[in-house]
């Protein structure tokens, strides 16, 4: 099994650290992520699926899924952190 070089290593952590501050900063510019995902948790936490893929596939390719969202915005049931 090869490792990496010291040099390899710290590129490695480089790109790893910018990518994490550039994940964060997307997630500060949309805060509709946190609502978006609190909602889909909130719904398979309450419905329990066998298969959580398929159902997110399913919960996320629904047609009316804005509408979806944007109800539990005006009428908020799911948890908040």
């Amino acid at each position: 099994m090869d490792s990496l070089t010291p040099e390899q290593q710290a590129a490695l952590n480089q790109t790893k650290m910018e990518m994490r501050i550039s994940n964060e900063q997307y997630i500060r510019e949309h805060k509709e992520l946190k609502h978006l995902i609190s909602v889909f948790m909130s719904k398979i936490l309450q419905d329990k699926p066998e298969d959580t893929v398929a159902y997110a596939v399913k919960y996320f390719t629904k047609p009316d899924l804005e509408e979806t969202i944007e109800k539990e915005t005006r009428n908020p049931t799911t948890f908040d952190s």
